[in-house]
């Protein structure tokens, strides 16, 4: 894609990396996080911008891609462009890649939007910043396009009482700490991300195949697609709940849905929609979901 510029220089280290020996996905956004920073400040909505007119930037949606893993002491490289612009959101193109191979490793679509940080609704962009975004312009490769999960795949229409009809299980209870939250003072996106990781290990059990019974067998979980859409803030001191259901199961992929609420409100705060699979730790490639676990997707 043409436009793109660098946005994130970094490292994979040891405590980023999970029980599957790579990277957490929380942590890809983590990354791609600091790089939106970096690309704010390449169109005029840096961190004295900010300060000067209250004015933040907010992901709405992501769409997110993953194509390799990421292993302790990989190099990585973000670099991001604008796909489409709009009065107050744009599009936005993010691609991460190991640096030594130039390995593509995922690919990050994501709707953001001006941030109003007193009123805490969208705004329209600043003229300067639309310039700027303006020249960083390119068409969405090929390799980022929605294999499984398109915008319309995921269900919008979240509640409590949805998800008990749906049956979907608690797979996290928690809080949003003070230092999960970023410089529009509410929880980074990377911390939806890691709620839902949190949440896979209940999900995998109940599925019928949980961590202990997976390390027995050699094998591991990853997840190859993920969508993201974002409803609401969430403050430091809130507290979350997930709920999580099984959608359904293919030869080698099973879907699945997380959706967070706050825990106070019941208000839905975020729905993910997510692409996983089965593979052997020790050949590292994808092989059949076991019939006892497609039978309960079947189920669901």
């Amino acid at each position: 894609m043409s436009g793109l510029i660098d946005t994130y220089r970094g490292y994979v280290s040891l405590q980023e990396c999970d029980e599957m020996g790579h990277m957490n996905i929380q942590h890809y956004i983590g990354k791609t996080s600091d790089a939106s920073y970096n690309f704010r400040a390449a169109i005029g909505l840096g961190h004295a911008h900010q300060r000067e007119t209250g004015l933040g930037y907010v992901a709405l949606e992501h769409h997110i891609r993953f194509h390799r893993e990421l292993r302790t002491s990989d190099l990585v490289l973000v670099r991001s462009g604008v796909i489409e612009m709009r009065e107050k959101t744009m599009l936005m193109y993010q691609e991460m890649r190991e640096i030594l191979d130039d390995r593509l490793a995922a690919t990050f679509v994501v709707d953001v939007g001006c941030l109003d940080l007193a009123t805490r609704r969208l705004t329209p962009w600043p003229e300067g910043t639309r310039e700027k975004a303006l020249a960083l312009m390119g068409d969405l490769p090929a390799h980022a396009t929605p294999r499984g999960l398109p915008r319309e795949a995921i269900d919008r229409d979240v509640s409590l009482a949805r998800a008990d009809e749906l049956q979907m299980i608690e797979s996290n209870r928690s809080v949003v700490n003070p230092w999960e939250c970023d410089t529009n003072g509410h929880m980074n996106a990377r911390f939806f991300m890691a709620r839902f990781s949190d949440s896979q290990g209940h999900m995998w059990a109940h599925a019928g195949l949980g961590r202990h019974e997976q390390a027995a067998k050699g094998l591991a979980t990853a997840t190859v697609e993920m969508r993201l859409c974002y409803f609401r803030e969430l403050m430091a001191g809130e507290t979350i709940i997930v709920r999580t259901g099984l959608v359904e199961a293919t030869d080698k992929t099973l879907r699945y849905r997380h959706w967070l609420f706050n825990g106070e409100t019941g208000e839905p705060a975020c729905a993910a929609e997510g692409l996983g699979l089965l593979f052997s730790r020790e050949s590292r490639k994808a092989i059949h979901i076991p019939d006892s676990v497609a039978r309960r997707f079947a189920r669901a």
